[in-house]
């Protein structure tokens, strides 16, 4: 039945093919000329359907560097890199400015030039048109300037020399490493718990710094997992705190530290689309574009853990067919489905990088009785991705995906510091970790 519903899919395609961003995996649906018309949110969010594929990562040599998270030291190089796509056939000018956020991705009360060597203003100056693609569009990249100070950002990217025309924004960090931190993934307490939780107990170690007399208010303590603000931990409560020497314990019995091991992601493989890539079931092309529709998908509820190689829920651009795949990759429909004999009591959301775990009506996916099961269709750009099939309930939330401490995630702890006095959060600490070898 799945198939079936294939004829009509494209039909829908033609009939919005000049819209473009019908199909568009954004938060925010509308004309290309609606920019954000409210206030800028400290969050990773596109706010215009013509905008893709943005990211922000260390900018280096390696091929895989957008796979590492949006988090450089204060002294060291290299630098933050942004990358994004406009579905547009011309360039538009577009403009940066960063905004310092305090450690609950607030904007603090800092001046820019407490925190910017230059005026709060880049141009983004380099981009490149694609090359013989279905869809024609404009490639940019931003080589983000260095900070003053360790700490939480944004870049809010806007058009039309317009600050209230912002049209993206992608959060990065800033540290220093003056705080140790020694970590360890441990079993939680309870039967339910050990086999599907991951409990990170950990301990800081601040002697290096000066002017803390009140450690356990001036540091705040953040870990996420596979870089999912979402689903941050936050407000932990010491287990005991030596001032003699500088050290701080949390080893934690009120399971504010565990995070559901969730399972691994899902993959498939858009580097190609000459061909099937893996677990893409059929690759087609007509006048309204190029289509991938996915192998059909199953709930994993009840099954056992099987340990796969993951990129921890994100995802890497980039095809096999032709050089320089920043401007030549082809950008594909990609046509999920996961088999369902009713429709469940809470939304399914396809999840993921791909989409920045937003629970957003692009993500939402919707239930056909006819094909058995859920759809949805996201235009994607070629390259290697993970996703899952998440619930929009907390309760629930792996319920089609089952979750296992044996799981392999990525975690990172974020260590924020106040001085006395001060009207800003630093970033003192930083480790990066996964919860098992594999």
């Amino acid at each position: 039945m799945y198939r079936n519903i294939r004829n009509f899919t494209l039909l829908a395609h033609l009939l919005l093919f000049f819209l473009v961003g019908a199909c568009v995996p954004l938060e925010q649906q509308g004309s290309s000329s609606a920019a954000t018309t409210g206030p800028v949110l400290m969050k990773d969010k596109t706010y215009i359907p013509t905008i893709h594929s943005a990211q922000i990562y260390p900018y280096t040599r390696q091929e895989a560097a957008s796979l590492a998270p949006a988090v450089i030291s204060l002294d060291q190089e290299p630098r933050l890199l942004l990358t994004f796509d406009d579905l547009q056939p011309d360039t538009e000018q577009y403009q940066v400015r960063i905004i310092h956020c305090n450690w609950s991705w607030e904007p603090s009360r800092l001046t820019s030039l407490q925190y910017l060597f230059s005026f709060n203003e880049f141009p983004v100056t380099e981009y490149e048109f694609s090359q013989n693609t279905f869809i024609p569009y404009v490639h940019y990249q931003f080589l983000v300037p260095k900070v003053k100070i360790p700490g939480n950002y944004v870049l809010a990217v806007y058009r039309n020399n317009n600050p209230e025309e912002v049209v993206l924004t992608r959060r990065f960090m800033v540290y220093t490493n003056q705080v140790g931190i020694e970590y360890a993934t441990v079993l939680p307490s309870g039967s339910v718990a050990r086999r599907e939780n991951q409990q990170i107990d950990f301990s800081l170690n601040y002697s290096n710094l000066a002017n803390v007399n009140d450690p356990s208010n001036q540091f705040k303590v953040v870990i996420r997992q596979n870089r999912h603000w979402e689903n941050a931990k936050f407000g932990f409560t010491p287990s005991s705190i030596e001032p003699g020497f500088g050290e701080i314990e949390y080893h934690l019995f009120d399971q504010s530290n565990q995070f559901k091991g969730g399972n691994e992601y899902r993959f498939f493989d858009l580097r190609t689309v000459r061909a099937r890539g893996q677990n893409v079931g059929e690759v087609l092309r007509d006048s309204t574009g190029i289509h991938a529709y996915l192998v059909p998908n199953e709930s994993r509820a009840g099954e056992a853990y099987s340990q796969i190689r993951d990129l921890n829920g994100w995802f890497h651009l980039t095809n096999l067919e032709y050089p320089e795949p920043p401007v030549s990759s082809e950008y594909v429909n990609v046509h999920f489905f996961l088999e369902a004999e009713a429709p469940l009591s809470s939304p399914v959301y396809v999840a993921g990088g791909l989409t920045n775990y937003n629970e957003a009506p692009p993500y939402r996916m919707r239930y056909d009785a006819e094909a058995g099961g859920y759809l949805a269709d996201l235009l994607l750009k070629q390259g290697w991705y993970n996703y899952m099939f998440l619930l929009g309930n907390d309760e629930q939330k792996y319920a089609l995906e089952g979750s296992f401490a044996e799981t392999e995630n990525l975690y990172e702890i974020i260590v924020y510091y106040r001085p006395p006095g001060e009207i800003y959060d630093t970033i003192v600490g930083y480790a990066e970790f996964t919860s098992r070898e594999r």
